[in-house]
This record gives C-alpha cells, sequence and structure tokens, in this order.
C-alpha cells in the first residue's frame, strides 16, 4: 500500500506539481509585478509626485495578512514569495490543496466583499475560486505579465468553455456583445477610498478612510473592447492627490436582479434617473465622492457612473488626510481633513474612457465635454491654435490638430506658473478637436495653455476678464 501512494504521489508531482512549478516563476503569484506597474513613474504612476520609491514602502514583498504561511509558519524575512503561501507542505500528501481562505488571506477586497454579505450567484453555489481560477490563472502559463489586468494573464471568463460559452439573450441585450456580462451582472464595486499615503511611507501601515460600494464605474476594457465595471483607488501625499483606476471586477454576480435599461439610460424612451448622468447633465462634472467637513462623514454616487472622455477634467472626489499619528493602527476614525477637490494625477491603465457615441446613447450632454473632434480632414502637422474668444468669461474653446494617433497632455498654468488645471492627458487618434476651458471660480488674469504631444510642444496665452 506504501507503494502504491508514493506511486501516486510521484505521478502527481512529476505530472503536475513540477510544470506548474517552472510556470510559477513567472506567475504573477511570483513576480507580484502588479504594485510595481501601477506604481512606478516610468509608467506615469503615483511615484511622479511621492518621490518615493515602491522598494521603501514595505508593500512590494505583500504576504497573507496574518503573517502566517500555508504550513502556519511565520513568513520569512525577508520574503520570497514560494508554494508555501498556499499550499500546505508539512503534511502528506504535499504539497496540499489550497483553501478557500488561503486565497482570501491575500485577496482583501474580495474578503472584504463577503464580510460586507454582498450575494455572488457562484458562491451561493457552494463555488469556490478554484472552481473558475484554474492552473494558467494561478501558476501562469509560462508568460510574464505586468498585470492581471493584461491581455493572457488571466484565462477566466464569464464565457470560457464549461461556464457560458455561447450565452446570449439579444431580446434583452441590444448591445451585440458590446457589453461585457458583468456590467448588467455584477451588482457592485468596491474601493478602499483615500489611502493616507504617509502612513505607508512613514510606518507601513495600510490606511484608508473606507471602503465603498454602491457604485459601478463604466469603461472600455483594453484587452475585448468591452464596456466593463472599473473601480480606482484614491491617494493623498503631502498635499499631493492621485486617482488610479482600472477594469475591476467585484465577485458580486447577480443572475436576477441584473442592470436594465432604465439603470444605464437616461434618455427616451427609458428616461432612467440616474444620479451620475444627472450631475454630468448639469455642468458637464461628475462629482463622485464628496466629503462634509461638518461631521466627517463621505458620500458618493449609487448606481452605474460612466467614466466620460473627458474624465481627466470631469470625474472629481474630494481628498482627504489623516490627522492623526502615522503610526496609529488602521481603523474606523473620523480623524481626518479636506485636501482639496481635484486630482493631481489621474492614471488610467488596462481601459480607455467611454467615448462621445457611448455618452450620448446613454443620455449624456456631449455639448458639455472638453474635448471633441471636429469633422474635416486629417491635418498635416502638430498645431495648436490660440483660444477664442479671448479674453473670455467664464469659458473659451481650445483647438489642436494631430497628424497621427499620439499622447496628448494639454495643461492650463497661472501667471507664476503653477498648475490650475489638465484639460486633456491620454491617447488621441489623429485629428482636429476642440477643447473647453471653463474658468468659474478663478480671479481675472494671464494664463498660459501648455500642450506636449510626441515631440512636439506649444504654449500660448490667454486671458480671463470679469
Amino acid at each position: 500500500m506504501r507503494k502504491i501512494t508514493l506511486l501516486l504521489t510521484i505521478c502527481f508531482v512529476v505530472g503536475y506539481v513540477l510544470p506548474s512549478l517552472g510556470q510559477f516563476e513567472t506567475s504573477l503569484h511570483k513576480t507580484r509585478n502588479g504594485k510595481p506597474t501601477w506604481y512606478n513613474s516610468e509608467n506615469g504612476g503615483f511615484e511622479t509626485l511621492t518621490g518615493v520609491p515602491i522598494e521603501d514602502l514595505g508593500c512590494v514583498s505583500c504576504h497573507p495578512s496574518d503573517g502566517l504561511n500555508a504550513n502556519g509558519d511565520p513568513v520569512p524575512n525577508p520574503y520570497e514569495p514560494t508554494c508555501e503561501d498556499c499550499h500546505a507542505t508539512n503534511t502528506p500528501p504535499a504539497p496540499g490543496p489550497v483553501t478557500e481562505d488561503e486565497c482570501l488571506g491575500c485577496h482583501g477586497r474580495e474578503q472584504a466583499i463577503i464580510t460586507m454579505g454582498k450575494e455572488d450567484v457562484h458562491r451561493s453555489a457552494g463555488m469556490e475560486c478554484m472552481d473558475c481560477h484554474e492552473n494558467t490563472d494561478m501558476h501562469g502559463d509560462g508568460n510574464e505579465y505586468d498585470s492581471m489586468f493584461e491581455l493572457g494573464a488571466i484565462s477566466t471568463d464569464c464565457s470560457n468553455s464549461g461556464c457560458h460559452a455561447g450565452f446570449s439573450h439579444p431580446a434583452q441585450d441590444p448591445h451585440g456583445g458590446a457589453l461585457h456580462c458583468t456590467s448588467c451582472h455584477a451588482s457592485t464595486n468596491l474601493a478602499c477610498y483615500n489611502c493616507h499615503f504617509e502612513s505607508q511611507v512613514l510606518s507601513h501601515v495600510k490606511r484608508a478612510k473606507q471602503q465603498i460600494t454602491g457604485f459601478q464605474i463604466l469603461v472600455n476594457r483594453e484587452k475585448d473592447g468591452k464596456v466593463h465595471p472599473a473601480t480606482f483607488q484614491s491617494l493623498s501625499y503631502e498635499g499631493n492627490t492621485w486617482i488610479a483606476m482600472g477594469p475591476s471586477v467585484a465577485h458580486t454576480i447577480v443572475k436576477t436582479g441584473a442592470r436594465t435599461c432604465t439603470d444605464c439610460h437616461a434618455n427616451p424612451p427609458y428616461n432612467g434617473d440616474i444620479e451620475a448622468i444627472n450631475d454630468w447633465n448639469a455642468d458637464g462634472i461628475i462629482q463622485f465622492a464628496s466629503w462634509d467637513s461638518s461631521d466627517s462623514t463621505l458620500s458618493w454616487l449609487q448606481g452605474i457612473v460612466p467614466l466620460p472622455i473627458d474624465y481627466q477634467r470631469s470625474f472629481k472626489l474630494d481628498f482627504i488626510t489623516y490627522n492623526g499619528d502615522p503610526s496609529d493602527p488602521p481603523g474606523p476614525s473620523k480623524n481626518w481633513s479636506f485636501v482639496k477637490g481635484e486630482a493631481d494625477g489621474f492614471q488610467l491603465l488596462y481601459a480607455t474612457p467611454l467615448t462621445t457615441t457611448q455618452m450620448s446613447k446613454l443620455g449624456m450632454d456631449t455639448n458639455l465635454v472638453s474635448i471633441r473632434p471636429v469633422t474635416g480632414e486629417l491635418p498635416n502637422d502638430f498645431r495648436l491654435d490660440q483660444n477664442y474668444p479671448n479674453p473670455f468669461n467664464p469659458a473659451t474653446t481650445i483647438r489642436f490638430s494631430l497628424p497621427e494617433r499620439s499622447h496628448v497632455e494639454l495643461v492650463i498654468y497661472d501667471a507664476l506658473g503653477d498648475h490650475v488645471e489638465t484639460l486633456v492627458n491620454g491617447e488621441q487618434e489623429a485629428g482636429v478637436y476642440e477643447v473647453e476651458f471653463n474658468a468659474r471660480g478663478l480671479a481675472s488674469g494671464v494664463y498660459f495653455y501648455h500642450i506636449k504631444s510626441n515631440s512636439y510642444t506649444s504654449t500660448k496665452k490667454l486671458v480671463l476678464m470679469k
């Protein structure tokens, strides 16, 4: 009997474990490439404002939150990802199976969703993480990826064979497959609102104001072009503020009670009452989250939140900072105060905002967009035109031309050279564009607008006269 058991163990190791170990070396569970990809300055991450290398943050070598590996032993210091993070190896047959608790010990957002009691049809049916996320998701496919959002990094999807392959209901989906299933069937997403980065830098304490749910930001997912849910992380550090956003699915899938037309479309014939769209149509701004200083509470939009094409200008939230000791234990607290309502940087990776056509189909007034394409022939040269009218009060239009697809930054500065507002910061197709700059709340005077696109730069003066 012992020989049979030994033989089976050897077969298991040779046939499954060894190939998996070879893949594991390039997997995201081993390389941990995700955090540096989002944070480092070469990708336009938050390091551009903090100047603090990620190696100094204590969050590169993340490990189970209880500090114990699957064997129940303390993780070593310095830490290095190993099989024992997930698999018990101190009891035969080794390595042991991965338990749900081992997954949730690292994947805190999924644990938070469960703790909050949010419904998921898969969990209700008794399914666990490994029922959907199989070998290549765990151990990799032999290729190294920068992020789980990258094409090929995660193979699990609703439409996979054995799941919902070929599933469609055209009577309820007039979009022709342009929407990912989760845009309608994920009831909510989750975000940890406003990371206090001083706590992370000085004390390696992970501190956010609170977890928020009830919203579903909609973007175009880069890897398949489908409308897809997104979530974000907001940060503040020494007065600097930041939003990082990307496609994400909280495990809150519902079979019945999914979104219908009135939950997303504010225009006829559906006439949905949608907070974010109502907010946009009032003034071309989506104030996603607001801080009430009188009682130190946060409020935020519920339901779908379409990310506008000019999101750098129009997607707003209030940034706050923790007033206590950065080494304080994390937990609920009202010891926070307002910093400002503008993001110094907005990072959108592996996704693009909704187009003006998509916005219009949802009932959003696209005349309020600050950037809009101008029909006509493609330009031969880069060009930045003089704003009109000039002088102006309170709004003016800036036109620029791109002979090729380019990354465009269009920024407003005051007469002292201080940053006022970023109007454009992202990829644009070749064409002629117009951007509206609304100077409400600014004092009369001379301002400058500066464009940078590929190797082209130009600066012009504009005058606000109230």
